[in-house]
């Protein structure tokens, strides 16, 4: 079963999914380089760090082309990478937070069990509670992005919770500021550059910020795709 008008939805092809995998392979590869240059070298703390970040990009890329395609027609031909790069990238966040549960409060006990076992995630609270609900919203959306997710959901119902993906890039944007990064990393960075490259996070909230933004964008110039198709639908 297809969406009327976007039958590339469910038809990925093996060389889309394999092109997809080298983009998410590449990003995790180049941020493993930045934390070096940074001066944190490869260890399961900088892969935990590195297969969040590689996500997220996938996720931003995915959900920057359908405005880009609206707004540049030649991007319409990149659209089943959509499903592709949004696939991988909810999968792939399950390293990340199986390594942040099982392996930072055991590797760094003088951090995140000080006072007691995970009590920094308990002082923290809700940074856990924002990465909590982006990886189960993250999961859904994932698990209804199939034939099958869309004869249980129904046409309208299935694009609202794919439309969710943005709410996911939003609980993103909340999990990054509450970890307090903005005064301890990134203004200190900027006010003494004693690294080449500022941290892993700031490169990360600089990727989501500007595809919410596209996002406000589209909708103001081109109105929200969901009542388009409801009123594409009527009209027929």
């Amino acid at each position: 079963m297809r969406l009327t008008g976007t039958g590339h939805v469910f038809s990925n092809k093996t060389r889309e999914w394999i092109i997809t995998g080298i983009i998410y392979l590449a990003i995790f590869l180049f941020f493993i380089w930045y934390h070096d240059v940074r001066g944190k070298p490869f260890s399961l703390l900088t892969t935990e760090k590195c297969t969040a970040i590689a996500s997220v990009y996938c996720l931003g890329l995915s959900l920057a082309l359908g405005p880009l395609s609206r707004f540049f027609g030649s991007f319409g031909r990149l659209l089943p990478y959509r499903r592709t790069l949004g696939l991988t990238a909810a999968f792939m966040t399950i390293p990340h937070v199986l390594l942040a549960t099982f392996y930072l409060n055991y590797k760094f006990p003088e951090t995140y069990s000080e006072k007691y076992f995970l009590s920094w995630f308990v002082s923290h609270w809700f940074t856990i509670v924002m990465g909590l609900l982006t990886f189960l919203l993250f999961m859904v959306i994932a698990g209804y992005s199939f034939p099958s997710g869309l004869q249980k959901l129904g046409d309208r119902k299935w694009r609202i919770l794919q439309k969710c993906s943005y709410l996911v890039m939003v609980l993103i944007v909340l999990h990054l500021l509450s970890m307090g990064k903005i005064p301890k990393n990134w203004i200190a960075w900027l006010e003494t550059r004693d690294w080449p490259l500022p941290p892993g996070s700031f490169a990360t909230m600089a990727l989501c910020v500007p595809v919410l933004l596209l996002k406000v964008v589209d909708l103001i110039v081109h109105g929200d795709s969901l009542a388009r198709h409801s009123e594409a639908e009527e009209q027929h």
